[in-house]
């Protein structure tokens, strides 16, 4: 029980307990994030994931495959998509195999940009988590949120 019963109180089931505590601290650790890495580095989290599947891709990707990808919709991609380009974190083009659609290609300010969001999260993440767990206890979790994710995506 966390703050006088404000996530759960005991007299829950474990399992309910579980979910609100994991809810509740991943909203505490991605407001961390969010702020420490606006901060820093004038990136959301958002930004940054757009920009790590722009990069773990190699080439273009449409707008719809961002969408996708982040879970956003096509409108709250564009946003995002838009505010990258204006940094010149990106280039968006017409797609050459299907002029209805557009491309996005992360430029190499973006990859800088990428990686330094990348060195303001593993601190944040140094900081607030990996200090708190052992690597045996962070396994166990990972196999946890992997088994939850795979079974409410359809997957065995």
């Amino acid at each position: 029980m966390w703050e006088d019963g404000v996530v759960g109180d005991e007299n829950q089931p474990i399992w309910r307990r579980a979910a609100t505590h994991t809810l509740h601290t991943s909203l505490i650790l991605k407001a961390s994030l969010e702020e420490r890495l606006h901060e820093q580095t004038g990136l959301l989290l958002a930004d940054n994931e757009a920009l790590l599947h722009l990069e773990k891709e190699g080439s273009l990707l449409r707008m719809s495959e961002i969408a996708q990808r982040l879970i956003l919709s096509r409108g709250g991609t564009t946003k995002v998509i838009d505010r990258l380009e204006e940094m010149g974190l990106v280039v968006r083009r017409p797609d050459p195999k299907d002029r209805r659609a557009t491309t996005v290609s992360i430029t190499a300010a973006g990859r800088q940009a990428q990686a330094e969001a990348r060195r303001v999260i593993d601190t944040v993440l140094e900081e607030m988590w990996a200090a708190h767990l052992t690597d045996e206890e962070a396994g166990l979790l990972v196999e946890i949120m992997d088994r939850v994710a795979r079974a409410n995506r359809g997957e065995s």
